[in-house]
């Protein structure tokens, strides 16, 4: 039997063409948000096997790109776009894009590009299904939802029925990270969100919204994952937009 896959589709123009993609419903469960705020919110509160991401002029994939692929390295994500361009493509790859398609949509095309990084993603992570998958999913469901708790592996792994260290060894081999690893990197990404939203937060807020206890910590983890203090950060996007706008 084979799995049924749930895409995640944010285009405001998704209905256009939305029906066309899913004539095989038996595998394919799509989820159209427009807007991209309630679609990251719900990537970290849902399973998603893939997302399909649309790129304008005025509401750019790139940021909404790096928040995926930074959470969930093994998310595949496919862009779409009527203003492609080769500075675009290069840009969308270099930050983990798994296709890139151009508009007008060719649906047949969009099926099979679907299809062949579903089967990618399948064969990269099908030796992964063990007893203990259901068990992973749960935990990383919770943590999505919960990250601005003062979470830890014994309490998640009594959410997700796994003793601790069979948790613990189901996030190496799933992900490729620790618990605290995978856990820090939720928490970031939401900090790197609440950010660029230009929420009026001091940076300790921020800190303390998105579970650090400690702004020191915050600070100091958020450079080493991003390269950039978060006031230098917030600074970087506020130039930024001042010059696309």
């Amino acid at each position: 039997m084979k799995k049924r896959y749930q895409i995640l589709l944010v285009d405001p123009d998704a209905e256009k063409y939305q029906h066309l993609l899913a004539a095989t419903p038996r595998y394919y469960h799509i989820i159209v948000e427009k807007n991209k705020q309630r679609a990251c919110e719900f990537f970290f509160r849902n399973k998603v096997d893939l997302v399909l991401l649309n790129h304008t002029l005025d509401d750019p994939c790139l940021d909404l790109l790096r928040v995926l692929r930074f959470v969930a390295p093994s998310m595949p994500v496919i862009i779409m776009t009527a203003w492609g361009s080769e500075e675009l493509a290069i840009a969308v790859f270099r930050n983990g894009a798994s296709d890139y398609l151009k508009k007008p949509l060719d649906i047949v095309e969009l099926r099979h590009r679907v299809k062949a990084v579903l089967d990618k993603k399948n064969g990269l992570y099908e030796n992964l299904f063990s007893p203990t998958t259901d068990g992973i999913n749960k935990a990383i469901q919770y943590i999505n939802i919960n990250y601005c708790l003062p979470l830890k592996l014994t309490c998640v792994a009594r959410e997700a029925g796994m003793s601790v260290s069979c948790l613990g060894r189901a996030f190496k081999k799933k992900l490729g990270v620790t618990f605290s690893m995978y856990l820090n990197k939720v928490r970031i990404s939401q900090a790197i969100q609440m950010l660029e939203q230009g929420i009026s937060y001091s940076i300790g807020e921020i800190a303390f919204a998105c579970g650090f206890t400690n702004q020191y910590h915050f600070t100091r983890l958020f450079k080493k994952m991003v390269q950039y203090c978060p006031r230098d950060f917030k600074k970087a996007v506020i130039e930024n937009r001042l010059y696309y706008n």
